[in-house]
């Protein structure tokens, strides 16, 4: 589904095809997948191991389904205690929506030369989603003033 709707802008664009085109065309092409196909939300990232780096110094992440917005709150609310132990402590409510753009720019972020430009209006908690994501990554944020 994130293949097909992540590039689309409008509401009613990502309606006519998550209700419309996909299910259809997973019905007809993967009979029985319907299930797994069209699960809601459609959530995928590679922090979902407890810890980011193991003891041989690897890297054991995954790319897999986090299941639901409770369990990627939970690693997240766990990943934002982190922050505040090693950083600056962060104020941040963790609502689905704030999680699937969080779950986005970590995405982004951890393909080899990732990079995004988040538009919004301030205080609406761009910095602060791309501090954490930065972190669950086990990057290191960079600041231009």
């Amino acid at each position: 589904m994130r293949i097909f709707c992540d590039r689309l802008v409008t509401a009613e664009d990502k309606t006519l095809v998550g209700e419309a085109l996909v299910p259809k065309y997973i019905t007809e092409l993967f009979p029985g997948t319907e299930e797994i196909a069209l699960a809601n939300p459609l959530l995928f990232g590679d922090y979902a191991q407890a810890d980011p780096i193991d003891d041989e110094g690897s890297d054991p992440k995954l790319y897999e389904d986090l299941e639901s917005y409770a369990r990627v709150r939970e690693k997240m609310e766990k990943m934002l205690e982190d922050y505040a132990f090693e950083n600056k402590s962060m104020n941040l409510v963790l609502f689905d929506d704030a999680l699937a753009h969080l779950t986005n720019i970590h995405r982004i972020i951890r393909f080899p030369r990732g990079s995004a430009l988040l538009v919004g209006v301030g205080g609406s908690g761009k910095q602060s989603l791309t501090k954490l994501a930065t972190f669950t990554a086990s990057y290191k944020l960079s600041v231009i003033n």
